[in-house]
């Protein structure tokens, strides 16, 4: 599984610890603050973030309340080399704290924390990249996704439609909050309100085609 991961400190040592301990993941460094925030502000996301507390220009919990502004689901991982940091971090919604002097046996229990409740989430939402930048929509306000060749469009109940490039067979691996009706359609399981005469019915009234491929997987809806 792939995730964003950022790493905000000003002293490189500590970036270089977390990154030794998770060598398997690409992580996005940032000595400056200000650097993350300009990141954010235009557009990146990132699953992940480790964040000093102390750093100069901006501490980390003012830093975290602003990036809070555009992203309100990032695990946000306070490092700090004083205990008594550990109770500020509440207002952000801080998931874990690491401190310092305790990264390299601290680290691997907060990351299977982290995996835990990424994975936890997994079927809660909808992220994808398209044009370098990442979004998020629930999963609840997909009604289906529709690919035709690599473009795959995603029928939503409040945000319009979205588009993205892709393959339905990742998606229908990955999402199980799905089933595969048809070739050219992924349908979200709670939106299916009738099975007839080869096609869905949708809670929305839209019809769509069930392939003969597909049908046996909708004997549950029957």
């Amino acid at each position: 599984m792939s995730y964003k991961i950022a790493i905000c400190d000003d002293e490189s040592v500590h970036i270089e610890k977390i990154r030794a301990i998770l060598p398997d993941y690409e992580t996005d460094n940032y000595l400056s603050p200000a650097a993350l925030l300009d990141a954010v502000s235009a557009g990146l996301r990132y699953d992940v973030l480790f964040l000093d507390i102390m750093m100069p220009q901006i501490d980390g919990i003012s830093l975290a309340r602003e990036l809070r502004e555009y992203d309100e689901d990032m695990l946000i991982v306070f490092i700090t080399g004083k205990i008594e940091y550990v109770q500020t971090g509440y207002e952000v919604r801080a998931f874990r704290y690491l401190l310092k002097d305790q990264i390299d046996e601290g680290l691997p229990k907060i990351w299977n924390d982290i995996i835990k409740e990424l994975l936890d989430r997994q079927d809660a939402y909808f992220s994808y990249e398209f044009e370098r930048k990442v979004y998020r929509l629930p999963i609840r306000d997909i009604f289906y996704f529709e690919s035709n060749l690599r473009r795959i469009v995603v029928h939503t109940k409040v945000s319009g439609n979205a588009a993205l490039y892709g393959r339905l067979d990742d998606l229908s691996v990955k999402y199980s909050s799905f089933i595969r009706i048809h070739k050219s359609y992924l349908v979200n399981r709670r939106y299916i309100r009738m099975i007839s005469a080869g096609t869905v019915i949708l809670s929305n009234g839209e019809i769509l085609p069930v392939s003969r491929k597909y049908a046996s997987l909708l004997e549950e809806f029957k």
